[in-house]
């Protein structure tokens, strides 16, 4: 923003937009093998993401391998993941949770659950504050939503190297 604030309510909406298309080609999607098309059909694992993270910790002008560092990707990350599975339940709550969740509900919440006490975590002396609160209200909606409606996706996020992909989005970092 033009603050120097990361703009939150903008990565919201690109992540709903983004889990609600891939959610969208699950069912479209051609897969090497049929066992991979069987998972994907019983779990419907998605796989967000982002690239270019070091280039905006360091346009804050923050060392790249430092506590402050580290506490706002983690408040990014949570703010991304939470708001993915927020988007999940609101797609459980029209098409119903994937095919495996009444069985893995309990540990699927339990993993929710453990995430929001991360977020919960995220060292406030090295955090903004409304880093801090978005991520700590993105995993409680999503573990209150998730509770009521279940999940359509068993994942929704995924942080994989970026290297050449990186490199094909000029990106000025690939980690």
């Amino acid at each position: 923003k033009e603050d120097g604030s990361f703009d939150v309510d903008s990565l919201k909406k690109a992540v709903r937009i983004f889990i609600i298309a891939q959610e969208i080609l699950v069912d479209s999607g051609s897969y090497p093998e049929k066992s991979i098309v069987i998972n994907s059909h019983r779990f419907r694992p998605l796989g967000l993401g982002y690239a270019n993270l070091g280039s905006l910790v360091m346009s804050f002008a923050l060392a790249y391998d430092s506590d402050q560092a580290r506490a706002i990707a983690a408040a990014i990350s949570a703010i991304m993941t939470g708001t993915a599975y927020v988007t999940s339940a609101e797609i459980a709550a029209v098409k119903g949770p994937f095919e495996e969740f009444a069985q893995n509900k309990e540990p699927m919440l339990k993993v929710i659950n453990m995430h929001r006490q991360h977020a919960y975590n995220i060292p406030e002396s090295h955090c903004p504050d409304y880093l801090r609160n978005a991520a700590k209200d993105a995993w409680n909606e999503a573990f209150d939503s998730g509770s009521k409606v279940g999940l359509r996706n068993a994942q929704v996020t995924v942080l994989a190297p970026t290297g050449t992909i990186g490199f094909m989005m000029d990106c000025d970092t690939t980690g």
